[in-house]
């Protein structure tokens, strides 16, 4: 197996922990404990927004529980270059992670010690496990890959852009402290974590999606320019005329126009639905607008971002949002295939 010293690089800069984080599971799951549950790999499932390990596990009066383990999604996988193959249903396995702050038997895994000793990781690049063979990761699939390809055809913003999710400069985007009015303030306070459409697919709207770990990029749709994003096989279209018209209708991504000033890519958008501006409840009105500036550096490896955001109804004042992108010719945009959490 070659190794990739930038690309490993990458991962090991990764961080387990915000793996998850856009998925609101610090309301599911308590991340200042770690338990570890030891069974049989009955299923096994590689999906979005996070995969599943369904485990057998004996308890102390000899009965088989059902565990569940929420682990990371198959974008995560394919992005780190990480293999699944290496656990198969039928293999008895230790897992570690976070338990259910409701003492369910459910847990957000983050390792688990394979029969042969060795240990897989989900991509995080941290060993768990003192016993066995500590620090000998399995499933990594780093290789030189071939991207000459993808160089020649990469032009200006036109490009995959990935995020680097170890760096908070990068992500999370939406991290509270928005300023938010009296209607602001009382929407937030009916928020469940627990029960709210951001766990089904599909639900994140603009802006919302700009907070995506998963890949995406820019590709020309003849005068105007479409923005792919993986995470839920999101297209949002950019109109790149100052005669387009917006539809009467708002929809969950609105409409957008854009312009270049130089190399920056300037996109304003309204026309969006109302529904959830971040992951811990806070609301948007369909009101909401937004001007979004896609900054490259000189060379096109890096891509910084700022979103204003405008909201009369739930925010006292617009307010400007920031995070950036790397361009990594290894990564591109693939389906999704989310799996519904509930």
């Amino acid at each position: 197996m070659k190794s990739s010293v930038p690309l490993l690089t990458l991962l090991l800069s990764l961080s387990s922990a915000t793996v998850f984080a856009h998925h609101s599971t610090i309301a599911i799951y308590d991340a200042s404990k770690r338990i570890e549950v030891t069974g049989v790999v009955t299923a096994i499932s590689w999906r979005n927004p996070h995969g599943r390990i369904t485990l057998d596990v004996e308890d102390e009066n000899g009965n088989i529980v059902e565990w569940e383990a929420e682990v990371a999604s198959s974008t995560v996988l394919r992005n780190r270059k990480v293999r699944d193959d290496v656990i198969a249903v039928g293999d008895t396995v230790t897992m570690a992670g976070q338990p259910s702050r409701r003492g369910r038997p459910i847990m957000l895994g983050t390792n688990v010690l394979l029969p042969g000793g060795y240990e897989f990781d989900f991509g995080s690049g941290s060993a768990y496990f003192p016993a066995g063979k500590r620090g000998n990761l399995v499933g990594y699939d780093i290789s030189d890959a071939d991207v000459s390809a993808a160089i020649a055809a990469a032009d200006g913003i036109f490009r995959v852009w990935s995020t680097i999710m170890g760096d908070p400069a990068a992500f999370p985007m939406f991290k509270g402290g928005y300023p938010l009015n009296a209607a602001g303030e009382q929407a937030k306070a009916t928020w469940d974590p627990n029960n709210n459409s951001l766990l089904q697919c599909g639900n994140k709207g603009q802006p919302l999606i700009m907070i995506t770990p998963s890949p995406m990029d820019f590709v020309r749709q003849g005068d105007d320019i479409l923005m792919r994003i993986e995470e839920y096989d999101a297209r949002r279209l950019i109109h790149m005329s100052a005669e387009a018209q917006p539809p009467q209708a708002h929809s969950q991504f609105g409409f957008s126009r854009g312009h270049f000033e130089g190399t920056t890519l300037v996109v304003e958008t309204d026309h969006i639905t109302e529904g959830y501006f971040d992951h811990m409840g806070v609301r948007q009105s369909d009101q909401i607008s937004t001007v979004e500036r896609f900054i490259p550096n000189a060379d096109y490896s890096r891509l910084d971002y700022e979103i204003t955001v405008t909201d009369p109804v739930y925010f006292s004042e617009p307010f400007t949002l920031s995070r950036y992108f790397v361009w990594y010719p290894e990564m591109s945009v693939h389906a999704y295939e989310c799996l519904e959490r509930y």
